[in-house]
């Protein structure tokens, strides 16, 4: 998501599989979310979030699927109800406005894309992965789908279920499983850079690799249970063991 400027953003985003973004349109400004409430239903995915994105930066919101990151997106786009706080563009509230005025604002979502077929099931679209498998590679076929499904121990429990089934994190799973994760994250990560060192765009990225994430971005923060337990440059939560461990996966 990008603000006052232009956006792009992850568990959700991005111009391409993997990430998920929202950013400003129309010359740099700061984004920032204050005291935030929002689900859905009688679901709380947000309670009381503060999220600051500095004009012309890269904000990496990261954490574990079910943490309230894409659902910060949606209510900073306008796509459900905030209950409470504010969205500040440029000192200006948005909170409570439809997506097409916030989009007018200049506040603009890049959902992320998926790269796997949804109506095939889990096994389906790895084994159609390794069709173009070279002839001496087609073997080693049953030895390297038993080591994905040990790698992510969640595909290995919903082999036979429908990709359309998966929660985004599993989602990406089965996208890096593929092998299709490493080269276009790279791809969409140079664009993400380049949007906002060349155009000035704020940026806050929602994305499931932190690692990559947090390598890019100038401010990090790590939310859990729809709570902020994290805030810093982004350099010094990738150094720290203790936040990486418990809520980032790295």
């Amino acid at each position: 998501m990008s603000s006052g400027a232009n956006s792009s953003g992850a568990n959700g985003s991005g111009p391409a599989a993997g990430a998920d973004s929202a950013g400003t349109a129309g010359g740099s400004a700061t984004l920032a979310v204050d005291g935030l409430v929002a689900g859905n239903g009688e679901v709380i995915a947000l309670d009381g979030v503060t999220v600051t994105a500095g004009a012309g930066s890269i904000t990496a919101v990261l954490g574990a699927n079910g943490a309230g990151k894409t659902t910060l997106l949606r209510a900073v786009s306008g796509l459900i109800k905030t209950r409470r706080g504010q969205i500040l563009l440029a000192d200006h509230d948005v909170a409570g406005r439809g997506p097409e005025q916030i989009v007018r604002a200049g506040i603009a979502h890049v959902p992320e894309g998926q790269g796997v077929i949804p109506e095939l099931t889990v096994e389906e679209n790895l084994r159609v992965g390794m069709m173009s498998w070279r002839r001496g590679q087609r073997a080693d076929r049953a030895a390297a789908l038993e080591e994905e499904y040990a790698r992510f121990k969640p595909l290995a429990d919903r082999r036979r279920k429908l990709a359309s089934t998966l929660s985004g994190g599993e989602r990406q799973m089965l996208v890096i499983a593929l092998g299709l994760a490493p080269r276009v994250m790279a791809q969409v990560m140079d664009l993400v850079v380049r949007l906002s060192r060349e155009h000035g765009l704020t940026i806050v990225l929602v994305e499931q690799n932190a690692r990559g994430a947090l390598a890019i971005a100038d401010h990090g923060v790590v939310l859990n249970l729809g709570r902020v337990v994290a805030s810093a440059d982004a350099a010094t939560l990738a150094a720290d063991v203790a936040l990486r461990h418990h809520y980032l996966g790295f």
